[in-house]
């Protein structure tokens, strides 16, 4: 089974606002996250907006934080993507990339390679009806056969709006989760939080496919 995930890359310094889960560098945003989860998500996505270089946390408090995110010029910019599964093979985007891109995607059905990120060098390769997902381009050498230490997924190009679809599902189904959590932190701040979140990563547009 293949699928597709929105993921995102967690934030290095630690949240003084309100309780997140330890994650891995890399974690999936839940489509049913608990409270925990969805202020994992909000930390995330805004802790850049509050800490100084020294990892040392501006906001005075979690309206201020939050305050801070929504008036940042900058901040569409969500460190992560879309994570590729099959099986055991798991391919998560490169770094530069952000969550904020994932409609992005949508260009492959129209036989463009997009970027994907470096460090691996994550390459979506254009196979006819297949798409080719690698995890690293650099194991693509002239001549050569993928061995078995090169990772990559066949995703069937007739399955790619379906994937994508689902992707929207998780993110339109987060954001519908994290209403109760912004009202129970900021409540005179919970709408602009949802626009905010819903414009930066271009979640509630239909796909158009």
């Amino acid at each position: 089974m293949i699928t597709l995930t929105p993921v995102l890359e967690r934030w290095s310094a630690d949240c003084p606002f309100w309780p997140v889960d330890r994650t891995g560098f890399v974690f999936a945003v839940p489509r049913l996250p608990t409270s925990r989860q969805a202020g994992t998500v909000v930390w995330t996505l805004i802790g850049r907006s509050v800490t100084a270089d020294d990892l040392s946390i501006t906001a005075a408090g979690a309206t201020d934080a939050i305050e801070a995110y929504l008036t940042c010029e900058d901040e569409d910019f969500a460190p992560g993507g879309l994570r590729v599964g099959a099986g055991d093979v798991v391919i998560d985007p490169g770094c530069c990339v952000g969550l904020d891109e994932w409609r992005d995607w949508l260009r492959v059905l129209g036989g463009e390679v997009i970027d994907l990120g470096h460090d691996p060098d994550v390459l979506v390769e254009h196979r006819g009806p297949v798409l080719r997902v690698w995890k690293d381009k650099r194991q693509l050498l002239a001549g050569e056969l993928p061995g078995p230490a090169d990772k990559y997924i066949d995703v069937p190009r007739a399955e790619l709006p379906k994937l994508l679809a689902a992707v929207r599902g998780d993110l339109v189904g987060f954001l519908a989760a994290l209403r109760p959590w912004a009202q129970s932190i900021a409540p005179e701040l919970a709408d602009p939080l949802i626009a905010a979140v819903d414009r930066r990563l271009r979640i509630s547009a239909p796909l158009g496919i």
